[in-house]
């Protein structure tokens, strides 16, 4: 999947570099490089993280995430100046190269289970199975070294039990809110701070420091959910980001930006780890993919809708004062959710109990 991923990114990026219509515009960039960003980095690389760690989970998605704040925050730039030296359409086509250059062969180091090579997740021994009757052993075929088993308490749900479960739609319901707040402050901020008086290259430079400043969430809060209920801890993120929206709607100076960017920032990126590794928890591995896509397609709707209310609210009132403070209230009953969404008990754990 991480390979044919990045032969449909590689392949829509290069496309791209020859668009000339806002359909093609629609079709290559919202179609064919969604579709195979998805299907090669957003679910591929997810799941295999996932797999194989359990205990170590959240610190392991958080290292994994770093991707992401590192490309943030290296790569933006290099795109910059090789648009500032060539042109959008060459720069574009570099990258679907190098989608194929580099992620191609780094695909071909990822590996889907610990099980199917003789492992377990986290490292942990293997479980010892119990000795089969003299009946059976007589009948039974020879084990194999790949017939290992994992953790014998592990939830495993498939994704129709998922769907059955209040867990599933308390997390979407408390990641929705998320999901409108964030993608409004991503997409208004540079509009925002050139509005209040920042300059558009102090704006621009904040937007990136977000990014930036989120590595270090990622990471501590990545470490705090394998030590603490993750419903706590995905809280705290929540707060984090309700204060820095809040902090945002009254700035004034590019001074106190910085504030904004360190506290919304942290919050931002340590939701990351902590919300995925919390979903593996409750429905375990077997599914793991096909959920996440689930609830990644419930909120479309609220990353859509999020920004656009921003923008309605501020051609309205001439500000986005109030936008920010509603979304800073949505994060507030996003962690409200939150604590409720506890772990779901499969059918045939609740027959046995």
């Amino acid at each position: 999947m991480a390979i044919f991923g990045a032969v449909i990114a590689g392949l829509g990026y290069m496309l791209f570099s020859r668009m000339n219509s806002l359909v093609m515009l629609y079709v290559l960039f919202g179609v064919v490089i969604a579709f195979g960003y998805n299907a090669g980095f957003s679910h591929a690389a997810t799941a295999a993280v996932a797999n194989w760690f359990i205990k170590k989970r959240s610190r392991a998605l958080g290292l994994y995430t770093l991707g992401a704040g590192v490309g943030g925050a290296t790569i933006v730039p290099l795109i910059g100046w090789l648009i500032s030296q060539y042109d959008w359409r060459t720069t574009v086509a570099i990258i679907g190269i190098g989608m194929w250059v580099i992620v191609i062969p780094l695909s071909l180091i990822l590996r889907h289970k610990p099980e199917q090579y003789g492992y377990v997740p986290d490292g942990e021994p293997p479980a010892e199975k119990q000795p089969l009757p003299e009946a059976e052993v007589a009948t039974s075929a020879p084990p194999t070294e790949m017939e290992v088993e994992g953790p014998s308490d592990e939830r495993d749900f498939t994704w129709r039990e998922a769907l059955g479960t209040a867990s599933f739609w308390l997390l979407l319901l408390g990641a929705s809110a998320r999901a409108m707040g964030m993608s409004s402050v991503v997409l208004h901020e540079v509009a925002y701070l050139t509005d209040i008086g920042i300059s558009e290259m102090e704006a621009a430079v904040a937007l990136g420091l977000m990014v930036a400043i989120s590595i270090p969430g990622r990471i501590f809060f990545g470490w705090l959910g394998d030590r603490f209920d993750k419903r706590y801890v995905l809280i705290v993120t929540y707060v984090l980001q309700a204060i820095g929206i809040l902090i945002l709607a009254n700035v004034n100076t590019i001074q106190q930006v910085y504030i904004f960017l360190v506290v919304f920032g942290v919050g931002y990126g340590g939701a990351i780890p902590v919300y995925i590794a919390m979903r593996g928890e409750y429905f375990g591995r077997k599914a793991f993919a096909t959920i996440q896509g689930l609830m990644q397609m419930f909120l479309i709707i609220p990353t859509v809708v999020g920004p656009i209310f921003a923008g309605y609210v501020y051609d309205s009132t001439g500000s986005y004062y109030n936008a920010f403070l509603i979304f800073a209230l949505l994060y507030i009953v996003g962690a409200g959710v939150i604590f409720f969404a506890r772990h779901p008990v499969t059918k045939k754990k609740q027959l046995t109990q």
